[in-house]
Parts: C-alpha cells; structure tokens; sequence
C-alpha cells in the first residue's frame, strides 16, 4: 500500500486525528511559581524575524479557547511585560518587538491563573553564530525525523536557528502530519528559531492534487516580503553576519494558483540584495538545480543561477533529491574556480531516493543505497563559513571553509 492511498484511506474513514496521541514534553506544562499548568498549549515554537536582534515570532496550537497571553522579561529584570496574542483557527501567534540585542529573555504563556513553564528567547547580534539545517523531513513514520532533529540538537546545543529546506511534511493539508512533525520536532524547538522553507509537499491537498500551501502558510507567520498575494510564499532575514534569502520553487505545483510567482521572486530579491548590509548572502530553497536523469541543469537553475551569479549570492542550499552533494563553486552554469557555492542537503526524514553520480558533484556519499539521515551545521562569522555534514550515525559527509573574498 503507498504512502498516499494510505493517506487517502486515513482521511476517508476519519481517522486522521488519531496520528499521533498530542502530548508535548511535561516542562512545557511546569510553571513553578503559584502559577496552575496551562496544558492546552502545544507545539510552541520561535519563528524568525526580519531582524532577530529586536524581534520575535511566538506561535503555538490549542485545541480550545483560551485568552492567552505573553508574559516576558529580561533576564535579570524584575519587570515583565504582556504582549497581545492573534489567532487564526487554532494556531496562535504574538510578536514581540523592541528587544535588546545579543540579550537574553524569559517568556511564558498565561490565561487567567495557568501558565507554562519560562521559557528563554536569546536575540541575536551582528556577529558569529551556529546554525543546523535539514531537508525533507516528510515522513511516513515521523520517528525518524525526531532521531535526526534530537541528534542534531544534542551535538550541537549551541545552535541558534535551524531551517528545513522544503517538504517538512509528506502532505501539507493534513492536519495529523503537522501534529506528527511537530511533535517530533519539540526538542529541538526548545530554545531555538525555525526558519522554514516551503517544499511541494506542502502544495497537495489531501487528495495529491496541486493545491495553495494552507496548512503551511497557517503553520508559520514569516516576515513580510512586501510582495501582494505572495505573503509566506518567499521572504528574507538578517540573523548575525548572514543575510537569508527563501526562496520558492514550486512553480510547477502553484502555476495555475499563483502564475506570477516567478516575477515577484526576482523584483523582491532584487530590491532586497540591494540593502543587504551583512557580509553573507545565502539562499535556501527546497527544489534542486539539477537533473541526474539528463545529468544537466534543469529549469531551476535555468530561473535562478544567472541571477545569483550577478547578486554574488555566497552559498546556495537545496533539497528535494534526498541525497547530499557538494557541487563547489558554479559559475555562468558551469564548474568555476569563483561564483556561488551549490550545497544539496541529503534528508531528515525516511523517504529514500536514489540518484546517480555526476561529474558535478565534488563530494557524495559512496553508498548511494544505503545513504542514512544526514543534517548540516553552519558556523558564521564576518570573514568565514564552516560547513560540517554528518549522517545521524556521526559520519562525516562532509567539511570546509568559505572564507570572505576567497
């Protein structure tokens, strides 16, 4: 039975709120100062800002109504502020602004006498910082994302911000894959900002017909990128000496819904590498650059490399191929000794795929079947970038150095 009939079955019969029991980790729901557990919070997460020194995105999912807010502090303050909460259907969402940079903050939900546990909100500043990413944690049994993410997250407690480069869930309509996903994901959550990336899989609805990302734009309030009718489909961010371009690249998926995807793209990211006031320019987007089937550059790469070759985008990660490779430096399309760098992530979840070697390819794994879960960790400051590849097992991939004006 595939994973997508067995998904239609689930939605047919009703059962899909049944996957997974909902319980998020009993800290959570411990406040220790009078306070009764304000249980009905679940899958709270930090999202990224247009600036994380200032800013931040609190959101979260409740079953039931509740009048919540945020309370949060200084850390060595005695007085707390409150923040207003928004909601839209279940999911709720608070911004709060006008931090100190390279500070860091408690933060709690309330309603009336309950609250969670303190939480802590670290903003960021203008300099080094350690970040992981992922790519394709779409899962049929999201235990595998979980052992990637807490992995990831246990050797490396200093890492700040995390992405996923596209397809987080195996179908972005259904609503027991986010609680799954997110459930899996609650460690590494703890402390940390998510920046997310949109992947095809979060355009099917439940039916495997192309659909709009609904469930994916609900997910995560991201910040504007001025675009009308494209809000959440693309966006950007400063986080230390890195500016962040997201990039979309389902094109093939929104065609008939959203036909001026492209355009829009290429106006923002225009205007927006022209105010980058940051040392690194890095892209994320989910859909890969190349046809190993052809073994030449497809239609991404057709849309885009031209384009960050004249913004001099620094690196450029991708996904969707579930394999990790390292292209090097890529220039007019092909290999060059200066340009962009071109990083396919290999994936977080348990989707195996197979693709074939390419002479475009510097570095991939030697057993193309039996690749494991892999994640990537990224160490920024001003005059460079330290790139570590490892599979959950802890096997190297793959590891350099991009250093400023190299």
């Amino acid at each position: 039975m595939s994973r997508r009939f067995f998904l239609k079955l689930l939605i047919a019969l009703g059962l899909g709120n049944f996957f997974p029991k909902i319980a998020e980790a009993d800290e959570l729901h411990t406040p220790n100062d009078g306070y009764k557990p304000l249980t009905s919070v679940k899958f709270l997460r930090q999202i990224v800002t247009k600036d994380s020194r200032t800013s931040r995105r609190l959101m979260w999912q409740a079953d039931s109504q509740e009048n919540f807010l945020v309370e949060y502090k200084l850390v060595g303050d005695d007085f707390a502020h409150f923040a207003e909460v928004v909601q839209r259907e279940k999911i709720f969402s608070c911004a709060l602004e006008n931090l100190k940079p390279e500070s860091l903050y408690k933060f709690r939900i309330v309603a009336d006498e309950r609250a969670t546990s303190w939480q802590n909100l670290r903003t960021s500043g203008d300099g080094a910082f350690q970040m992981l990413i992922f790519a394709d944690s779409q899962c049929e049994h999201y235990e595998v994302w979980r052992r990637t993410a807490e992995i990831a997250a246990e050797s490396y407690p200093e890492a700040e911000i995390f992405t996923v480069i596209g397809d987080l869930v195996d179908n972005g309509e259904a609503d027991y894959q986010w609680r799954a996903w997110h459930l899996a994901a609650t460690k590494i959550f703890s402390g940390r900002i998510f920046a997310p990336v949109m992947g095809n899989h979060e355009c099917y609805g439940v039916d495997w017909f192309n659909a709009l990302p609904t469930g994916y734009l609900n997910q995560f309030v991201l910040p504007d990128n001025g675009a009308k009718d494209f809000d959440g489909y693309f966006y950007s961010f400063d986080y230390g000496a890195a500016h962040f371009f997201i990039l979309n690249t389902q094109f093939a998926e929104l065609e008939k819904f959203k036909p001026k995807l492209q355009d829009a793209q290429e106006y923002f990211l225009r205007n927006d590498a022209a105010n980058v006031n940051r040392p690194w320019k890095i892209v994320f987007m989910h859909k890969d650059i190349y046809d190993y089937a052809q073994d030449k550059f497809n239609d991404i790469a057709e849309r885009f490399l031209n384009l960050f070759d004249e913004l001099e985008i620094d690196l450029v990660f991708t996904g969707h191929l579930h394999t990790y490779r390292n292209r090097g430096k890529i220039f007019a399309q092909k290999k060059s000794e200066r340009g962009t760098t071109y990083i396919l992530c290999g994936r977080a979840g348990d989707q195996k795929y197979v693709e074939p070697n390419s002479e475009i390819d510097d570095v991939c794994f030697k057993n193309l079947r039996e690749e494991p879960e892999s994640f990537i960790v990224l160490d920024v400051d001003a005059e460079k970038i330290r790139l570590r590849a490892q599979t959950v097992d802890g096997i190297a991939l793959d590891e350099f150095i991009l250093t400023k004006g190299s």
